[in-house]
């Protein structure tokens, strides 16, 4: 099996080389793996730090130029842009290997968080276990629950289908408790390892290249007539259900107990 595993590096500084332990325990899970990761101007020591890093793994450095949304809440355009060019380019690379060569395509993508959240200790048992046997069939999209954090903005589940910070005259910090109280419910009545989701991220996703080809990150979108930026995994994730695609949630942790995770949520 074949995967590549990608990352979105913006000051990222202290983190990376945890960060690579773990993307070193995946590369053991197969056969051949690439790494991939966009860079965007930090004005840190992450670059610094990739470099160091390319005398031990062999990663492609995309170098992304292109205009930063400079607002806080831009970050997820930002990093939406980031992410695509990722699938870009591996998506180019794989159809050049395959023309080129004969070789078959790459089997999955990773993506990974490469700051405090990707340095917690990797799970590499849980993977393993959902890219084997009979769980593999049983996925196209794969994220995984945390104890001790999750990614809420990313969350759509259920009723539960919008942004907790886009929804008019509503708390944000309100609504993203709300999602995070009826995820663990779910989480605790779980009767099997994986469930439907409309969309989910957490800080680490694994899928199938052969399913995701024709579909890129869409953060801007349009709510009571107005531009908003949303979490850039919710349009990904929700074009994939619409296409029939398998996104799935697991109970399980990919990541050890995250604590004093330093998100908006």
């Amino acid at each position: 099996m074949k995967c590549y595993i990608c990352g979105c590096v913006y000051k990222n500084e202290g983190f990376l080389k945890k960060s690579f332990e773990n993307i070193r325990l995946i590369q053991s899970l197969f056969d051949e793996t690439k790494i991939v990761i966009c860079y965007d101007n930090s004005g840190d020591k992450s670059l610094q730090e990739l470099s160091e890093l390319k005398k031990e793994f062999d990663i492609d450095i995309i170098m992304n130029k292109k205009d930063r949304f400079g607002a806080w809440f831009g970050r997820a355009y930002n990093i939406g842009q980031a992410r695509n060019q990722i699938l870009d380019n591996i998506y180019n690379r794989d159809f050049d290997i395959r023309y080129n060569s004969g070789d078959n395509f790459y089997d999955f993508f990773i993506m990974i968080d490469m700051d405090d959240v990707g340095a917690h200790k990797i799970n590499i048992e849980v993977l393993k276990k959902y890219i084997s046997g009979s769980y593999i069939d049983n996925w196209d999209s794969l994220s995984f629950w945390n104890k001790g954090y999750y990614d809420t903005w990313a969350v759509s589940i259920d009723h539960l289908q919008d942004s907790s910070w886009n929804i008019p005259n509503t708390d944000g910090w309100e609504m993203n408790k709300q999602v995070l109280d009826y995820l663990k419910d779910v989480v605790d009545n779980m009767t099997s390892d994986l469930r439907p989701i409309s969309s989910a991220f957490n800080g680490f996703a694994i899928h199938k290249m052969n399913k995701f080809k024709n579909i890129r990150y869409l953060p801007g979108t349009s709510l009571n007539n107005e531009i908003i930026i949303d979490c850039e995994h919710r349009s990904f994730y929700k074009e994939a259900n619409k296409q029939n695609i398998k996104v799935m949630f697991s109970k399980d942790s990919i990541f050890e107990e995250m604590k004093n995770i330093n998100k908006l949520n």
